[in-house]
């Protein structure tokens, strides 16, 4: 599945950046999140909570950013597992500043297997869609009221 968008923050890119870098930061807008543990400045495990109707588990995550340029481009790649399935992303993020905010043009693709690639695109791309919107929520509310 690919997705992508574009979203506007109003606050300065240096700081979006801080804040998306920051694993103890940033996985605090990742719904279902159950811990975070940080190996370098690059890479950082997670667990979430997550499913697509009864395919319910904690994910294990392994995630590493890569080709950095900072404060404007970055790669991302998190492979996860739960018992009988797993997920694998790739996501871009390109921060350009806008006046006083930012611009964030993302993307990414995300491949499912095992019991939760049963379920199927119909069902998982409402759920994908909704938790990008709750992240984005969170992310642009942290940032926008200076609490990030």
């Amino acid at each position: 599945m690919d997705f992508s968008g574009e979203e506007t923050i109003k606050a300065p890119r240096a700081d979006v950046w801080a804040f998306l870098m920051d694993p103890h930061k940033s996985t605090e807008c990742a719904p279902g999140l159950q811990s975070v543990e940080v190996i370098d400045e690059k890479h950082f495990k997670c667990t979430v909570r997550a499913g697509v109707g009864m395919i319910r588990g904690n994910f294990n995550f392994d995630v590493v950013w890569q080709n950095m340029d900072e404060p404007s481009h970055a790669e991302m790649v998190a492979n996860g597992t739960a018992a009988g399935s797993a997920v694998q992303m790739n996501s871009t993020m390109d921060l350009e500043d806008d006046g006083d905010g930012t611009i964030m043009k993302w993307s990414a693709n995300v491949r499912v297997s095992g019991k939760l690639a049963g379920v199927g695109g119909r069902l998982m791309s409402p759920v994908a869609d909704r938790m990008t919107k709750d992240i984005f929520g969170c992310i642009r509310s942290k940032l926008e009221a200076g609490n990030a």
